[in-house]
């Protein structure tokens, strides 16, 4: 067993080298810090948070040098959209699994999402029910599309 210690103080017991399923590490990257709590209330029993942040190029940094395995990603951030994070990232094989979290339902968003390498998309309407699957299904190599999605 290893233990591993959240931004929040909690610890994490994880299984190495047995073939056992680890927590996703996952990054937050949303501009209203009342949504990423209410994302960090909807996953936390399931991953490990290893931050949030608030705009499109933090994001790209941390995406880079913290190492998530999933990052959380809104289309509408300041300083960089999400569109141009998830892209860049792309570009750079950096090996993140980006889920698109956002409001935007419209099919030109959702087809531009999946084009620039995203792996999943979910409305915050639906985040409650949608986000703990999409989350499961892309760490495990899937593709997730909110089923709203017309």
């Amino acid at each position: 067993m290893v233990d591993q210690t959240l931004e929040d103080g909690s610890v994490v017991e994880s299984t190495t080298g047995t073939g056992a399923r680890q927590r996703p590490r996952v990054l937050i990257a949303e501009d209203y810090v009342l949504i990423q709590e209410n994302i960090r209330k909807v996953i936390q029993s399931e991953c490990d948070i290893i931050g949030s942040v608030e705009d499109g190029e933090a994001a790209l940094e941390a995406a880079t040098t913290q190492g998530p395995d999933i990052l959380l990603l809104d289309v509408s951030l300041p300083r960089l959209s999400g569109f141009d994070v998830a892209e860049k990232l792309d570009g750079m094989k950096a090996g993140v699994r980006v889920i698109f979290v956002t409001a935007h339902a419209d099919r030109i968003y959702v087809e531009r999402a999946f084009q620039i390498g995203a792996k999943g998309y979910v409305l915050k309407g639906t985040m409650w029910t949608d986000l703990p699957a999409a989350i499961r299904i892309v760490a495990e190599g899937g593709v997730y599309r909110s089923p709203l999605i017309s």
